[in-house]
């Protein structure tokens, strides 16, 4: 193809005079009327009808010239534009003014509500399937506390382990768990969190105070108020006597989100606090209760070793000694912990005074 040329003598010749007036080109009407554009403005604050008004007139309008298309187009896209804008402002100052409803209560109704508790330590060996019916409901969710951003109510985290019921008295509940579901791997004891919250199987969170933190051993207390009921429980610990090396085992947690799951083992090996045993653990069992089949607490879940750290272990779990709660001089007590413990403890001792030695019918 030949290149054309075109001279600046050329370009000259094509401009317009200078003793000629500029031509104007003719103003068009506008396509929109105004009183449709008056009409359609007040749904600026209905920004569903105004997307359902939206879609309309796009069908209505594919046959239309391209010039009314476009003009109907612009002016459905700056109203939804302001639409958008004016919503998400008025959501904002709604939240911000009216608070949501809280999703953390004062206290556990489905605790407050029971009229007894289950009676341990059980006369006889219960089979799993009792386990299972008696001492599922003493088994909690503990998750740490966080603020929301938009309405500083407090909430659960994503991260959450297990609990157990140590104490249901005239004032409120006493559970321990494994320190490090609240506290977790960068704990800075100058900022330590003095919350947690609690959910029984109906999922129900209510707020706890942490009042004690062991200071050597993955054990950590947590004390809520109660707002109604009567009934009465304390938790037997097996310390008279103590695990021993192939006794079967019941652990209850969470495993990977699984709530309230029973596994069954045998304890494979005691070494002084901590026992290693074969019942299966994953995480979310942490601070989860390891019972015998009388219902005696014998340890909270603590570790396990991961298969995918270390490809050659295989069932490998560990929990600390329930009797290591009953040393008072182990643990660094918050507010009133120290007597809360107390307590627990003096009611257990009494206990195992008033039932016969684990292991006797």
């Amino acid at each position: 193809m030949e290149k054309i040329v075109i001279s600046s003598a050329e370009v000259a010749e094509t401009q317009t005079p200078a003793d000629q007036p500029a031509r104007l080109e003719p103003r068009l009407a506008p396509v929109v009327p105004r009183w449709a554009k008056w009409t359609l403005s007040p749904l600026v604050l209905f920004l569903p009808l105004l997307c359902l008004v939206a879609i309309v007139l796009r069908v209505a309008m594919r046959g239309l010239p391209p010039r009314t298309r476009h003009e109907w187009t612009s002016l459905l896209a700056t109203l939804l534009i302001v639409s958008g804008i004016v919503t998400s402002a008025a959501t904002v100052m709604f939240f911000s003014v009216t608070p949501l409803p809280s999703m953390v209560g004062a206290g556990l109704s489905e605790l407050d509500e029971r009229l007894e508790f289950p009676t341990l330590p059980a006369a006889l060996p219960m089979s799993a399937k009792d386990v299972s019916e008696k001492l599922k409901p003493l088994v909690a969710v503990i998750s740490p506390s966080r603020r929301s951003w938009l309405t500083h109510e407090e909430m659960p985290t994503a991260s959450f382990g297990a609990g157990t019921l140590l104490q249901a008295s005239a004032d409120g509940y006493l559970f321990v768990t494994a320190r490090h579901v609240l506290d977790g791997p960068a704990f800075n004891a100058a900022k330590a969190g003095t919350r947690g919250l609690i959910a029984m199987s109906s999922g129900t969170w209510g707020a706890a105070d942490v009042v004690a933190r062991h200071r050597s051993l993955d054990l950590l207390l947590l004390w809520m108020p109660r707002t109604k009921g009567n009934a009465t429980f304390v938790q037997p610990v097996a310390k008279t006597t103590p695990p021993s090396e192939g006794e079967n085992v019941f652990v209850i947690g969470h495993p990977e989100g699984l709530r309230f799951t029973l596994s069954t083992g045998i304890i494979s090996r005691m070494n002084g606090s901590t026992i290693q045993m074969s019942a299966p653990v994953s995480p979310g069992n942490s601070g989860g209760p390891v019972f015998d089949d009388r219902g005696n607490l014998l340890g909270i879940v603590t570790s396990m070793v991961d298969k995918q750290g270390d490809p050659n272990a295989e069932n490998l779990n560990f929990a600390v000694r329930a009797d290591a709660l009953l040393e008072d001089s182990e643990w660094e007590f918050v507010s009133f912990g120290r007597r809360r413990l107390a307590d627990y403890v003096t009611r257990d001792e009494a206990l195992e005074k008033a039932m016969p030695a684990r292991g006797q019918p």
